[in-house]
């Protein structure tokens, strides 16, 4: 059911795709992998040398594409919710560029996996694996795909075509005439 905020009414692709760009946006940032390492004589209240760390989003070369395609996907949200006419109609609709995109986002959060994260494990003193931030990750990818195309019903935004040609060019002279 759409939702009226501020005296504007927002369709249900709208709220999910909002929602869902903001908390990837945070996400990005908090881990997506972890690590511990500690020593046992810290355990048995001897002292030691206890260390962990983690991997956010932008660990991998596969986070920060992930990261560049939400960053173009939150201004085209806010360009074309705040002032829609700043930018001229795309070659592809909007809910098209936004599903697409949130599948491009979730091949990267997962390939985030693959070579950034690796294997997780545990051994004597060690202990490594998936953090909270790779499934939060997940779903807000499958959420922007999602709502981008919940927003298939909505009407584009009613902008100028995009002109290619240049601006404001006037007409070639006509050829002389009698030769």
């Amino acid at each position: 059911m759409p939702a009226q905020i501020g005296g504007r009414t927002y369709s249900n692709g709208e709220l999910v795709l909002g929602g869902a760009l903001v908390v990837a946006l945070i996400n990005w940032f908090i881990p997506w992998w972890w690590a511990y390492s500690f020593n046992y004589s810290s355990i048995s209240g001897l002292g030691g040398l206890n260390s962990s760390g983690g991997i956010g989003g932008l660990g991998s070369w596969s986070g920060w594409l992930g990261f560049l395609a939400l960053l173009v996907l939150i201004a085209l949200f806010v360009i074309r919710t705040f002032a829609p006419q700043v930018l001229p109609a795309l070659p592809a609709a909007d809910y098209l560029i936004y599903a697409v995109g949130g599948v491009f986002i979730f091949l990267m959060v997962v390939l985030f996996l693959t070579y950034a994260g690796g294997v997780g494990g545990s051994g004597p003193g060690y202990s490594a694996g998936i953090s909270i931030g790779f499934f939060i990750g997940l779903i807000t990818a499958a959420a922007i795909a999602v709502g981008g195309w919940l927003k298939k019903s909505d009407v584009q935004p009613a902008t100028a075509p995009m002109n290619f040609s240049g601006y404001n060019q006037a007409p070639p002279p006509p050829p002389p005439a009698g030769l």
